[in-house]
C-alpha cells in the first residue's frame, strides 16, 4: 500500500488508519515507521533479485534516459529499460533512479549510465538508447557507443511550438484566449456563472483549460475547450462586470481552422507515448502521415492564418526529421514491423536502402548461427599412395594450398549467407501487410519458423519506444512522493519506493 499509492510511512502514526486497522482485525500490530521502512528495503532487494534474473536471459534491450529535480532541489537520472520477453510481449523495467549530486555534465551522465548497464548486465545488449535533445544527454549517448533515437514527442513539440511561435495573430490570439481562462480560473464569480450558463444550456459542466508554455498540446487544449464552450462563455462573461474581453467570431473561425492542422499532431503525440505497444516502429510512418495530411490541408484551407501555420509546421517538420528515413534504428524498426514494411517510408530510396540494410544485418546473423567451417578435407592416401606433389600435402608433410582453400571455403560460407538472407528478407517483404490493428509481435510469434533470422532481429528492434515519456512519468510518480508535506526523504529511499512502484 505505502509504495503502490506513494503513502508516507508516518501513515501507521495516523489517528484514522490506526483506528481503521483496529476495526479490520483488533489483534493485529501495527510496525512502527522504522519497521515498515525495513520492509520496504527488504521487498526492494528481493524485487531487484527477480529483476536482474529476467534481464540475463533477454537478448536486446532499449533504455530510455531522462533528468529530474525535486521539490528539495535534489537531482535524480531514471532509466527504463524496454525488452520483448519470453512470450514475445513488450515488457518494462525501471533499472532505477538514481540520485545525481553531480553537475549534469554528459561525462558525468555516461558514468552513471555505463554503471547501471554494467550493474544490469545490459553491455552489448542495448539496441538504442531514447532522450530528449539536450546537448548533455546526446554526448552521452554517443560516449556509449549505442544508437541514439531522439523523443518524438519532444520534437514533435519544439516543432509544432515553434510554428505557432512562428505565426503571426496566433501570438494575439493565444494571448486573449490565456486572459480568459486566467478570468474564469481566478475568480468563484466568473467559474460558477459558467457553470450555471453550462447547465442552462444542457451542456456537460467542463472547465476551461490553461495554456503550459513549455507544452503546445496545452495551447490546443486550451483552444479547443474554448472553441467547443464558445457559447457558454460568451453568455456569461456578457452578466459579468470585467474588462476581459471575449473572443469574437473571427477569432474563433482562426482557432478552429488552426486547430484543424494541429489535431493529427495531438493524435500522434499521444498514440507514440505508450509503453505497453509497439511504437518506435510507427516514427517513420507516422512522420509521413503528419506530412501528407498538412500538404492537404493546406492546400484545402482559405484561412491565411491557417495557411500559414502550415507552411511553418511544413518547414520544421523537414528541418527536424530530415533525416529519420536513414537512422538505421529508426529504418529497421519499421520494416520488421509487418504493418509497414517500405510502405510506411516518404521515400521508397530510402526505403530500398534500408532493405539493404536489413539484408546486411540478417547475414551477420545467418553467418555467426554457423560453425566454423574447417578447411576441406583431402581424399584419404591410405588405400594407395599417391605420387608426391605439392597438391598432395600428405607426401611433403605441408599444405601449400591450406590459406587458399580456407579462404575459398569461407567466400562460399559468406555467399550462402548472403544468398538465404536475401531470400528470406524478400520473402518477407512481398507478404502483404499485416493489418494496422494487429499486434506485430503476435504476428512474429506465428512465424518465427518462417523467418528465424528476421524474427530475431524484430525482437531486437521493435522494443525500442518512440519517446523517453516512460522516464517522465518515473518523475510524474516522484512528484507524487516528495510533496510539501512529505519532503524529508532520503534519495536512496525515493529510488527503492520508485523501484517497487514500477516494477512491482
Amino acid at each position: 500500500m505505502v509504495v503502490k499509492d506513494s503513502q508516507p510511512f508516518s501513515i501507521v502514526d495516523d489517528c484514522g488508519f490506526k483506528e481503521l486497522v483496529a476495526l479490520l482485525d483488533s489483534r493485529y500490530t501495527l510496525p512502527s515507521r522504522r519497521v515498515l521502512k525495513e520492509m520496504v528495503v527488504k521487498r526492494y532487494e528481493e524485487e531487484k533479485t527477480k529483476a536482474k534474473a529476467v534481464m540475463e536471459r533477454v537478448e536486446a534491450v532499449s533504455l530510455t534516459a531522462d533528468m529530474w529535480t525535486s521539490i528539495n532541489m535534489d537531482a535524480y537520472l531514471a532509466v527504463t529499460c524496454h525488452y520483448v520477453d519470453d512470450s514475445a510481449k513488450l515488457a518494462t523495467v525501471l533499472l532505477g533512479v538514481l540520485p545525481f549530486p553531480e553537475t549534469h555534465t554528459a561525462v558525468n551522465i555516461t558514468a552513471a549510465m555505463r554503471s547501471l548497464m554494467e550493474e544490469w548486465g545490459t553491455e552489448g545488449k542495448v539496441t538504442s538508447i531514447v532522450t530528449d535533445a539536450g546537448a548533455n544527454m546526446v554526448a552521452s549517448v554517443r560516449s556509449l557507443n549505442v544508437r541514439h533515437a531522439f523523443c518524438f514527442a519532444h520534437s514533435l513539440n519544439l516543432v509544432v511550438k515553434k510554428s505557432l511561435d512562428a505565426t503571426p495573430g496566433l501570438q494575439d490570439l493565444r494571448t486573449r484566449a490565456r486572459k480568459v481562462v486566467t478570468f474564469f480560473k481566478t475568480s468563484t464569480t466568473a467559474k460558477e456563472k459558467l457553470r450555471e450558463v453550462q447547465e442552462q444550456m444542457n451542456r456537460p459542466v467542463l472547465k476551461l483549460i490553461q495554456e503550459v508554455d513549455t507544452r503546445w498540446n496545452s495551447t490546443y487544449l486550451m483552444l479547443q475547450r474554448l472553441f467547443k464552450e464558445r457559447q457558454s462563455v460568451g453568455a456569461a462573461l456578457a452578466t459579468l462586470k470585467t474588462d476581459v474581453r471575449p473572443l469574437s467570431s473571427e477569432d474563433y473561425e482562426t482557432a478552429d481552422a488552426c486547430l484543424q492542422l494541429l489535431s493529427p499532431f495531438f493524435q500522434a503525440t499521444v498514440e507514440l507515448s505508450e509503453e505497453k505497444r509497439v511504437s518506435g516502429s510507427k516514427i517513420i510512418p507516422m512522420t509521413k502521415m503528419l506530412m501528407l495530411y498538412l500538404y492537404d490541408t493546406i492546400g484545402k484551407t482559405s484561412h491565411d492564418t491557417a495557411k500559414l501555420l502550415g507552411q511553418n509546421m511544413v518547414s520544421n517538420m523537414q528541418n527536424k526529421f530530415d533525416t529519420t528515413e536513414s537512422q538505421t534504428a529508426l529504418t529497421l524498426s519499421t520494416l520488421l514491423d509487418p504493418r509497414f514494411k517500405t510502405i510506411g517510408f516518404y521515400n521508397q530510396v530510402q526505403a530500398a536502402a534500408s532493405v539493404k540494410r536489413l539484408t546486411a544485418f540478417c547475414t551477420q546473423l545467418r553467418k555467426n548461427a554457423q560453425p566454423d567451417t574447417p578447411t576441406e578435407e583431402q581424399p584419404s592416401t591410405s588405400a594407395q599412395p599417391a605420387p608426391a606433389n605439392v597438391d598432395n600435402p600428405s607426401s611433403t608433410g605441408l599444405n601449400l594450398w591450406e590459406t587458399l582453400d580456407r579462404d575459398a571455403s569461407e567466400a562460399r560460407t559468406a555467399r550462402n549467407a548472403t544468398a538465404d538472407a536475401t531470400v528470406e528478407v524478400q520473402r518477407y517483404m512481398t507478404d502483404p501487410p499485416l493489418e494496422r490493428s494487429k499486434d506485430p509481435l503476435a504476428y512474429w510469434v506465428d512465424h518465427q519458423n518462417v523467418y528465424p533470422n528476421l524474427f530475431k532481429l524484430a525482437k531486437q528492434f521493435l522494443c525500442m519506444p518512440a519517446s523517453s515519456v516512460p522516464s517522465e512519468r518515473v518523475f510524474s510518480k516522484c512528484g507524487e512522493i516528495l510533496s510539501k508535506k512529505r519532503n524529508r526523504l532520503n534519495p536512496k529511499t525515493v529510488e527503492k519506493i520508485m523501484f517497487l512502484n514500477k516494477n512491482l
